[in-house]
């Protein structure tokens, strides 16, 4: 590695890690500033504050707060040497700015693979943790393409929960013995949680099992509708049954069950994709900077640039939350979306980059 790519990747990473830690600091400040009284009711003392950002933070804001720095950090290690002429001394030396930002844009590179494992391990954690430490309650597992829930002797499972309709999909209760045998199988494909104890059972299917005679036929009766008085304001855990929580490879296999089981799996897969696509914006955002810090050196102005950079920035974020709003209302394609956003804003980067004077 020649003494001038480990220059700027020098600078790149020094910048890069000051901005991510200076805005981390800010929004800790922030945050407390702002939700003081939600900060002193989550936990007593200084662990308490710790703990509300330590999950607060990354469940929130990581998975931006990663790109923006990156774009700040690839503006700021071109831009300041372009200001200070640097950058027309490497011309004159014969190394285009193609060049010049191949260390930076490799190190972007590096770092997208790196924010992929941080989404799917600290920040996934910390969403869950969150969702944890602000509904308590045993967390439900995930298997088979359903999440899972025991309490005593009853076994909830739940295919798909929606929290702010209070509507469960695809319910099945099963009700064992003391001695752990099967005694009632219950099905519905809709339950309403009308409050923290009733909930409305609508078209089930009702197996009933004598464990003493094991060998019997169930009882098979249809119900078109019909309450359950849960014992346990805990069992509210099934309506955190989201997909939202769930790492890609289980994502992934919660697409397919849902497939099989006929249901519209579109706003899944789209949500699948979106979380796939989203570390590559680190790549992306320090191409899309790079030009901007160029740009600098003829007329020596931070300003300009910078508009340009948040200006492209905004229009980005502005199609990524409008393909995610489709993706969430279902829409077939939107699963091409973030990928096709990606695509776009990647040719513009790199036409940026190759019309850049020699």
């Amino acid at each position: 590695m020649r003494i001038l790519s480990r220059y700027f990747l020098k600078s790149y990473l020094k910048w890069f890690a000051l901005i991510l830690f200076s805005s981390i600091i800010a929004i800790s400040v922030i945050e407390i500033m702002l939700h003081f009284e939600s900060v002193l009711e989550h936990r007593n003392g200084p662990m308490g504050f710790a703990t509300y950002l330590l999950l607060r933070i990354p469940s929130y804001y990581f998975r931006d707060l990663i790109p923006v720095a990156c774009f700040a950090a690839a503006f700021c290690s071109i831009g300041l040497p372009a200001r200070a002429h640097e950058i027309t001394a490497i011309k004159s030396g014969g190394i285009s700015p193609p060049q010049t930002a191949i260390p930076l844009l490799c190190a972007a590179a590096i770092l997208s693979g790196f924010t992929l494992l941080l989404n799917e391990s600290v920040v996934l954690e910390a969403s869950r943790a969150w969702s944890r430490d602000r509904n308590p309650g045993r967390e439900a597992s995930f298997l088979q393409g359903s999440f899972w829930y025991q309490r005593g002797n009853a076994i909830y499972s739940v295919q798909e929960a929606d929290r702010e309709a209070r509507v469960l999909h695809g319910v099945s209760v099963y009700e064992l013995s003391p001695r752990g045998r099967l005694v009632q199988a219950l099905h519905a494909e809709r339950v309403e949680v009308e409050d923290d104890r009733h909930w409305r059972f609508l078209d089930t299917t009702s197996r009933s099992f004598d464990p003493s005679h094991p060998a019997m036929p169930p009882r098979i009766e249809l119900v078109s509708e019909s309450n359950r008085v849960v014992s346990a304001e805990s069992d509210l855990v099934m309506l955190e049954a989201s997909a939202r929580t769930l790492s890609l490879p289980k994502l992934a296999a919660y697409i397919d069950s849902q497939a099989r089981a006929g249901r519209d799996a579109n706003r899944y897969l789209a949500l699948y994709h979106t979380r796939l696509s989203a570390p590559l914006t680190v790549f992306l955002f320090a191409l899309l900077a790079v030009p901007l810090g160029f740009a600098v050196g003829p007329s020596r102005s931070f300003a300009a640039a910078a508009l340009s950079g948040i200006i492209t920035l905004a229009a980005y974020y502005t199609a990524r939350t409008a393909v995610e709003m489709l993706g969430g209302n279902g829409f077939a394609w939107a699963a091409a979306g973030p990928w096709v956003i990606l695509a776009v804003f990647s040719v513009y980067g790199m036409w940026q980059l190759r019309r850049l004077p020699r």
